[in-house]
């Protein structure tokens, strides 16, 4: 299968709006060992107790790790598997300073990735598919490759080898997709060219529609 056959659907998808809902519930466990994340949390959910945030939501927040967080709660609604969210809260300082550090290179390379992945690999619980989400919504680059959401979902989507302008992807699984996520955007921008839109509209119609469609 072709993607370009779906151009103009994925030219008009509101990848911006795309929001999801999340429960203050879920993170009480986290509140509980966290204060500044309690305080977070009441500036965020004030008397609700759910959430709903929007990508576009993310992408206006200015404060880092209120980002962070934003973004999380976005992703895993219903909460990361075990202590991983912990953990990751626990690691702040370390994930701040990562994502500041990059936010200063000019024209981050390979070899800025590369030290990325080294500096999380301390924090259990943060891998590609998070990590991925907070360099999309902070709008970092790879030699000029616009950051993108890779996760599970995307992976299974290459891994099908439903649309031939990823076949390069095609051996993907998640323990080796770090090394292939510079790949992935390497020809999701050089598509998103082609097709005259954007590299998240790409993302987005892989998530929602990847393996649904046939022809």
């Amino acid at each position: 299968m072709n993607i370009d056959s779906y151009k103009l659907l994925i030219s008009n998808l509101a990848v911006r709006q795309q929001c999801f809902t999340t429960k203050r519930t879920t993170w009480k466990k986290a509140e509980n060992q966290i204060e500044w994340l309690k305080k977070l949390n009441e500036k965020l959910f004030g008397d609700n107790q759910t959430l709903t945030i929007s990508r576009q939501d993310i992408f206006e927040t200015t404060e880092l790790r209120e980002l962070i967080i934003k973004t999380i709660y976005w992703g895993y609604t219903g909460g990361m598997r075990g202590n991983h969210f912990i953990n990751i809260l626990k690691h702040i300082d370390l994930v701040e300073n990562s994502f500041k550090k990059l936010k200063h290179i000019a024209k981050p390379t390979t070899d800025d990735f590369n030290q990325l992945m080294a500096s999380f690999k301390s924090v259990a619980g943060l891998g590609l598919s998070t990590y991925s989400k907070l360099l999309y919504f902070l709008q970092l680059t790879f030699n000029g490759n616009p950051c993108l959401i890779l996760d599970q979902r995307l992976i299974d989507v290459f891994k099908s080898k439903t649309y031939s302008e990823f076949d390069l992807l095609s051996g993907i699984r998640y323990d080796n997709a770090e090394k292939k996520y510079l790949d992935f955007l390497r020809l999701t921008n050089e598509i998103s060219k082609e097709q005259e839109t954007e590299g998240e509209n790409i993302e987005q119609f892989l998530f929602i529609f990847g393996t649904n469609l046939k022809t």
